[in-house]
């Protein structure tokens, strides 16, 4: 006697494509696991830009016809202006230093691939970073990848548990050579051997300090010869305009005396940096008050964690805890940290999985011995 069973529907991926080898050779094992693959590519150049700008959507959609899948194009050109290019110079024009692609996970990128996946009727999205998802007790989490030299998981830890339930990470158990490799072995060669871009994306290689001041003319001018003023309040130098310099930034100061001072402080409203001595610039504490905690009940009581403050930083996290009180996250570090940064974030883990993270808006600097 024959049973048929009923055939089990093919789930649709909506897979986030650069053009690059990551996200293409996503595509290509996502096939491989039984997916239904449809790419999508989001277009943040803008349209005043040389049409070699636009090269990348052409190899997205060119591999997509090569491994036979739907393929679309979404121009965000006038909201990625917005919530990440113009947010990242106000940024700077408030005294802090932002992290633009956090920023663009948030309001773009993974906001639209949510949208977009419910629109094409896909059941999951996925993109090509080196990282893995996990589920506990009901809790999605991000994993660190295999390839610790590729690991993104820091700049993913604002992804809300609707997002993260439906994900996919086709890298993540996969090393960057063995993808490179079977890439090769595909026949993709101009994508395995296609420099990768790295840094900023809207940047495009540029000094931000450049970018700032193609975006404002004129800034630098109406900037410049700033007071730097040491922390008993004496004038010691000029700068070429405050929104120039970051935490802990000791290139470019002119100093009129104490040579061994770096930016400690910045006061945009009188465009005045405070400087400090290296050793003054340790901080073992600080309170969030812009933050997510996967689990909300996690940091009720204080909870150890591993703490992450720069994203391509090859320095190991380090050890400490947060603690929420009365809707304010405080961040304890074992070890003293060196130049946290108002703008920045600190991402939290535990096991190798991001627990959450948050944004730094205040801190405290540990008093000179």
């Amino acid at each position: 006697m024959f049973v048929f069973l009923p055939s089990m529907k093919q789930e649709r991926v909506l897979l986030g494509m650069s053009g690059g080898i990551d996200s293409s050779m996503s595509a290509w094992y996502l096939q491989q696991r039984g997916y239904e693959v449809v790419g999508i590519t989001f277009n943040t150049v803008s349209p005043l830009s040389s049409p070699d700008s636009l090269h990348f959507i052409q190899e997205a959609k060119s591999l997509a016809k090569k491994l036979n899948f739907e393929h679309h194009v979404l121009d965000v050109y006038d909201d990625f202006k917005t919530d990440v290019i113009d947010y990242f110079v106000d940024e700077y024009l408030k005294g802090r230093t932002p992290n633009p692609c956090i920023r663009c996970n948030e309001t773009i990128k993974w906001k639209l691939l949510l949208e977009e996946s419910e629109r094409l009727n896909c059941d999951k999205i996925a993109t090509g970073h080196y990282v893995d998802i996990i589920e506990e007790k009901g809790i999605f989490y991000i994993k660190k990848g295999l390839d610790s030299n590729k690991d993104q998981s820091y700049f993913l830890w604002n992804l809300s548990q609707e997002i993260l339930s439906k994900c996919i990470f086709p890298l993540g158990k996969s090393l960057k050579p063995d993808v490179k490799a079977k890439a090769h072995e595909l026949g993709f060669k101009v994508i395995a051997d296609k420099k990768e871009s790295m840094g900023v994306c809207f940047l495009q290689g540029e000094d931000y300090r450049q970018f700032i001041q193609n975006l404002r003319p004129n800034l630098k001018d109406k900037l410049a010869n700033g007071k730097i003023k040491n922390t008993k309040g004496e004038t010691i130098g000029t700068h070429e305009g405050f929104p120039f310099y970051t935490i802990g930034q000791k290139r470019g100061l002119k100093l009129t005396q104490n040579q061994g001072e770096y930016v400690a402080k910045i006061i945009a409203d009188s465009n005045t940096l405070i400087t400090s001595p290296k050793k003054s610039l340790f901080s073992n504490q600080l309170k969030l008050n812009t933050y997510l905690i996967n689990n909300p009940n996690f940091a009720e009581n204080k909870a150890n964690v591993d703490l992450r403050i720069r994203g391509l930083d090859t320095v190991p996290p380090t050890p400490g805890s947060i603690h929420l009180i009365s809707n304010e996250l405080h961040v304890e570090f074992n070890t003293p940290v060196w130049a946290l940064t108002p703008g920045q974030s600190v991402v939290f883990y535990q096991n190798n999985l991001v627990v959450g993270g948050g944004i730094v808006d205040d801190f405290c600097l540990i008093d000179e011995a």
